[in-house]
């Protein structure tokens, strides 16, 4: 005999109305790991629907905190330099100034690390963005009257920005812009 599904909307709402998961479990008749796995799954997919729904914020702040990254290297660079510098003239210290060096190779590297995780999020933005202007085009050929439905349902779940406005749906269902 197979389990019944957990309705994850009727355990958000639930859980909203001050329900603990121990309660939950009582009341939709599963085990508390149950109940935590779904919840663990709501997050996880409220992350990503926040995500998207912030993706043009983020855009924005990942491009303003490379301008920054930008600047701090620019900064290490400076030091680097002067140490290195120093280093290499007479009388220098270069035992506490190797120390220096060391320091700062080690924050370029750290910097470069986080250059790479704005690349990778960028390009993950628009990737996901494509994916989804490439679905609802799909639908939408097939069926402009379900491609409407389900950018409504997506926009109701928050899955999409409620002000998105995905160019293969101007025009939408009977003239209507979605």
């Amino acid at each position: 005999m197979s389990r019944p599904k957990l309705d994850p909307d009727a355990l958000r709402r639930f859980l909203d109305a001050g329900g603990t998961q121990a309660a939950a479990a009582r009341f939709f008749n599963v085990s508390e790991p149950a109940i935590h796995q779904r919840m663990k799954h709501m997050q996880r997919l409220t992350s990503q629907v926040v995500a998207l729904e912030r993706a043009h914020e983020i855009v924005d702040e990942k491009l303003t905190a490379t301008a920054r990254l930008e600047r701090v290297q620019q900064v290490i660079d400076e030091e680097l330099a002067f140490a290195v510098r120093e280093a290499r003239r007479e009388g220098g210290d270069r035992t506490a100034l190797a120390d220096v060096i060391l320091k700062l190779a080690g924050e370029v590297r750290q910097q470069l690390g986080l250059q790479l995780a704005i690349s990778r999020t960028l390009v993950d933005l628009r990737v996901v963005k494509e994916f989804q202007e490439t679905v609802v085009e799909a639908i939408r050929d097939e069926s402009p009257e379900t491609a409407h439905r389900i950018v409504v349902r997506l926009k109701e779940r928050r899955a999409l920005r409620p002000s998105i406005e995905l160019p293969t749906l101007t025009g939408g269902l009977h003239g209507d812009v979605a």
